[in-house]
């Protein structure tokens, strides 16, 4: 998880981080609304297997000592608890943000600051979720998470929570290289001051460039040239294809960082080399 000032982003360009009580933007991908779908598909079974487990076992306990109908369904009641809030309650106490269905899908709930969940928190998602998921077969839920542009539900916006994608597919590296047209334009450019969720975007929009409809691949990249230009300076050439001018900025932008690394890096072994070198003194 890296971190950036968040003083130095754009209102626009942070719209969708998560953001500490030290004004430091974190580094955090949402989960998206599939995976969530898929995560509370898995928890959903499990709850019910515990629901319909706990109450045969009731029933038939019952049944076999002669219990009184008043002290079944005082049972029932407390196995319906037990499953649709202590299943997940424990869940993310336990396993720190994750259920079972969560562990599947490599998700974890967290608080909008990105810390912890505390039990008030999570009490909260699971009361809610008694009528957002169960009580409306999800349509509550549903209709919150597609409008919502982190996928929340009513019990996260409730609660102040988020969940996010910790685990990511493996994917093959891909260095951007700068585009031989703006080679000479873009060594001189500023272009340090890119907030750090449009550097995010910007990646996650160039390597997926060619699978995407035509019509939406020229409005996305026109709409990130456009909140990439306030950032950099000078403008690039007259004519400039919004996609080369992208892949300009974050090319650069990687070697420039890549090298200021190596240059700590490097100052840092001189020191530790020079103070090795220095005379022992009681």
């Amino acid at each position: 998880m890296t971190t950036h000032g968040a003083a130095a982003d754009s209102p626009a360009g942070a719209r969708d981080a998560l953001v500490t009580g030290d004004a430091v933007v974190l580094d955090l991908r949402t989960a998206s609304f599939a995976v969530r779908m898929v995560s509370a598909a898995i928890d959903g079974v499990l709850q019910l297997l515990l629901l319909v487990g706990s109450s045969i076992g009731l029933v038939w306990a019952a049944e076999r000592s002669g219990l009184d109908d008043g002290f079944v369904a005082a049972g029932v009641v407390s196995t319906s608890v037990l499953a649709y809030i202590g299943y997940p309650v424990l869940c993310e106490l336990l396993l720190h943000g994750r259920s079972v269905g969560r562990l599947v899908m490599g998700t974890r709930v967290v608080r909008d600051d990105g810390g912890p969940v505390h039990m008030r928190q999570s009490l909260l998602r699971a009361v809610m979720a008694m009528l957002e998921i169960w009580s409306t077969s999800g349509a509550i839920a549903l209709t919150c998470s597609v409008i919502d542009r982190r996928s929340r539900r009513v019990g996260d916006l409730l609660a102040g929570t988020v969940v996010i994608q910790e685990r990511m597919p493996g994917l093959t590296p891909a260095r951007a290289e700068v585009p031989d047209a703006l080679r000479e334009w873009v060594a001189g450019a500023d272009v340090g001051r890119l907030p750090l969720p449009l550097m995010q975007d910007i990646r996650s929009f160039l390597p997926r460039a060619g699978t995407i409809n035509p019509e939406s691949r020229r409005q996305l990249s026109r709409d990130l040239l456009h909140r990439t230009l306030p950032h950099v300076a000078p403008a690039p050439p007259p004519g400039t294809d919004p996609e080369q001018f992208l892949t300009a900025v974050i090319a650069e932008r990687s070697r420039r960082d890549e090298a200021r690394l190596r240059r700590a890096r490097d100052r840092q072994r001189e020191v530790s080399a020079e103070a090795r070198a220095l005379p022992f003194t009681a």
